[in-house]
Order: structure tokens, then sequence, then C-alpha cells
């Protein structure tokens, strides 16, 4: 009766382990599988193949881009702002962002983006799928994390059991965590509220052994069963790969390992859903357990009105003070954390962070409730880790921060969220030219989709990050 009792409380932890991971996992079924034909396209891509991990550090909402990573002194700079000029160049507001500004120099800055996008359900779609929205084709569209669980999955070792993709905070956003559309469904997103992944993840031995012996059991009824399930495809597809992927993580001791946190770090990172989720991607990538792609998702910095009032429930000063410690927290610690998977090398020297928001926001005075609106056409982002050369400073908007007056790479056209897309796959040694044929539309899916809202686009990796 006791170990029915230790078992039980168990799966009630794991039942908490369901409601706030894998949603993308249970979201794959979208109808039967077809197979599709990947081949590379006639465009002859050279995939740098520098980094092991990536870490998207989404800031959802939009920042204002001219009070941060493209400061303009203006008329509405609040003012306790306390701005100086860095050695890379740039204009920071160093009261504000104490922890970043030390490693400001491990960054590398381009402030020339545009979007296709200017409202954030879509904006937030376009970061996650690399794309924009097309509601007709939508459903078999993949996030960009499942492309790469996907490219990655022949690299897979014996050990490896936590999930390739693996992301903080998604469903905080307005699109929640993306299906794996016409992949698999063991290619999906694990998506993980930080808060209550930190409140335990252990099981004793006995635990564990009844466990086993309960999924043999499990194991034994499907097969008789079988033939009957086979008719709803992805459905029971997805439903045994989220079985598979949470059986292999509870009897891991590496998994409860990622989520024991002390007061240190705790205190370090921030006690805040940003601070816990970047040090929970750290601990992730620190056991090597198979986890190459972390999406971090920090939402809430659509501010309208009242963008710099303190006494407002929520502002940018808000969400600064919880971005401030944890992305910096998390640069140097995967600068000083050595590799378990590459002698020789540190976390930082093998994973690329790429941190930006979906646009900005409207630059000069403040609007008539006192906050910043939507502003697409030009805003930064910004690149660390695995080869990328710190310190770098590439595009330039105007003084305003309104429109791009240098594009910062070989071509006239500003550079889109589809090139940040081809330099990751290219970090990660993916032929971003790739294509898929024969998915159930008859459409041709491309790993970089050259052809943009509004016409043609370039699809290069952006080299010039790396110096």
């Amino acid at each position: 009766m006791q170990e029915m009792i230790r078992v039980q409380d168990a799966f009630r932890t794991r039942r908490e382990l369901l409601r706030y991971g894998g949603y993308g996992l249970l979201g794959a079924a979208i109808g039967g599988a077809w197979p599709g034909r990947v081949r590379a396209a006639e465009t002859k891509t050279r995939p740098r193949g520098t980094a092991r991990n990536v870490v998207f550090y989404e800031i959802s909402g939009a920042i204002s881009h001219v009070e941060s990573f493209d400061f303009k002194d203006n008329p509405a700079t609040p003012k306790d702002f306390e701005v100086r000029k860095l050695p890379t160049g740039i204009h920071f507001p160093v009261n504000f962002f104490p922890r970043l500004t030390p490693v400001m120099d491990r960054v590398a800055i381009m402030r020339s983006f545009v979007s296709h996008e200017e409202v954030h359900l879509r904006g937030q779609y376009y970061v996650q799928a690399g794309r924009p929205l097309n509601v007709a084709f939508a459903k078999e569209i993949p996030s960009l994390g499942s492309v790469v669980a996907s490219e990655l999955e022949g690299q897979r070792r014996e050990k490896d059991t936590f999930p390739t993709y693996v992301s903080f905070n998604l469903e905080s956003n307005q699109v929640g965590a993306l299906s794996t559309g016409f992949l698999p469904p063991e290619f999906s997103v694990f998506d993980l509220n930080p808060a209550e992944a930190v409140k335990g993840m252990s099981l004793d031995q006995k635990a564990v052994e009844l466990i086993e012996e309960r999924w043999r059991v499990l194991e034994g009824l499907r097969e008789i069963g079988r033939s009957r399930l086979s008719g709803f495809g992805r459905q029971i597809d997805a439903f045994e790969s989220f079985s598979r992927t949470a059986k292999r993580l509870l009897t891991d001791p590496r998994w409860p390992a990622a989520f024991k946190i002390g007061d240190e770090d705790r205190k370090r990172y921030g006690n805040t859903a940003a601070g816990l989720s970047c040090l929970l991607a750290r601990n992730v990538l620190r056991e090597d357990g198979g986890t190459r792609y972390v999406h971090i998702c920090q939402h809430g910095w659509d501010h309208h009105r009242r963008i710099w009032d303190r006494t407002a429930d929520d502002n940018h000063y808000a969400l600064i003070s919880a971005f401030d410690p944890a992305l910096a927290s998390l640069i140097e610690d995967l600068a000083a954390t050595p590799s378990k998977a590459t002698a020789g090398k540190s976390l930082l020297d093998e994973t690329l962070v790429v941190f930006m928001s979906e646009f900005g926001r409207t630059p000069g005075p403040l609007n008539h409730i006192l906050g910043r609106d939507h502003h697409k056409h030009v805003f930064p982002a910004m690149f660390a880790g695995a080869g990328v050369k710190g310190g770098t400073v590439l595009g330039a908007s105007d003084s305003e921060g309104r429109r791009c007056v240098e594009t910062g790479w070989n071509h006239k056209s500003q550079p889109r969220i589809e090139n940040v897309v081809a330099t990751i796959f290219s970090a990660l040694g993916i032929d971003w030219a790739k294509e898929v044929h024969s998915l159930p539309s008859g459409r041709t899916y491309a790993y970089v989709d050259k052809l943009g809202a509004n016409g043609f686009i370039p699809t290069d990796d952006i080299t010039g990050i790396y110096g």
C-alpha cells in the first residue's frame, strides 16, 4: 500500500508535468501521416556548423528598441536613464542593464531588421515558424525547433533521453506552442512552465521499479490493441510518442537533476519566470541529455500605455529587471561551464544564443496614453556564442530609430527573421536550402522560404556576426 501511495504521488507530479509540459507534442496530431520527400534546392549553402546547441530567447510583445539595444536619445527618454557609450560603440542605459552591460562584449548586434508582421499573434507565429502566417497552409507548418529536432535526430545517442526541443513559457504568448505540422510527433516541443517544473521532479527507486513494471504491462496491452487503434493515425502516434518520452525521462536521474536549483542561483538569475527559464535552460544543456534547441519566451512587453510608469502594474522597468539578470547569468554560466560533449570547449563555445522581439516599438514621443505602439520597420536582433564575434555592431537606423539607413550586410534589402532562421540552421550545420515536397496541400515547404509577404527576399545567413 505504501508503494502505491508513493507511485500515486509520483504520477500526480507527472500529471502536473503533462499539464505544464508537452502541449506541442499532444497538439501535433493534425490528421493522417504522409511521406515527405526532402531534397536540397539548387541554391548552394555552406553551413558553418559552429554550434551544437541553440538557445532562442523571445522578447515577446516587443521591447522598446530605442531605449535598449538601439538606443536613441529623445524627449521621451526617462530622466532616470544613465546612458553611456560602451567600448563596442553603442549607447546603452547601463543602470537598467547592470548585469548585461559587462557581457555586451560577447554580443553581436544587428540593428536593421524588418518584419513582415505588425500584430502580435502573427508576429509571434512568424518568430516561431520562421515564415509569415498563411492560414491555408498553417496546419502543415512545423516550428523551427521541430525542424531542428528532425534534422538532428540522426545525431541522438543511446543515452539521450531528453527531448531535442525544449521550451519554457511558450504557452504564455498569443500563439502558444506550434505543432509539428507535417513532421512526426516525436519532433514536438516539450514546453515547460518553469515555476511548476522546479517544484519537484524526483522519484525514489521503488517508484521507478513500479513504473517499469507498469510500463511493461501497458506495452503488452498496446500490442494487443494495436490493430484496432491503427485507424486513429497521428492522434495515437502523438500520445505514444509523448508516453515514451515521459517514461524515459521518469527513469533518467539527469532529468530531476536539471530541475534542482539552489538559492544562490535563484538569486543571481532572478526569482522570476525569465530567470528560472534561463537557469533551467543552463541546467538542461549542462546535463547533456539530448536537448539541443531551447526556446525561452518572456511575454508581456506590449506596453501601449504607461511604458515607463513605475506606478503601473506592468511596465518596461519591471520586465527589464527580470530580463537583465536572467540573460546575463545565462551567458556568463554557459561561458564558465565545460562542455560534456566536446573536450576543451565551454557550453557557450558550442551554443548559439539569439535574443530578439517580433518587432520594435514606435520611436519619438510617447503616444497620448504614455506608451509606444508597434513598429516593424527597423529593430535589432542580438547573437552570442558558437563563434560569434562579440562587440560586432551591424546595420543602423536613423537618428530616431524609425527607419533603416544601413542594412549591415551585402544586400540593399533589410534582413528578416528568415535570415535569423538561416543563421540558426547554418550554425547547427544544417543545409537551409532544403525543401520538402508532396505535402497534402500539394505545396513545397522550404526550410527558409524565399517568398516573403511582398515578394522574393534574400535567404542568406548572417555571416557578419562572426567578424
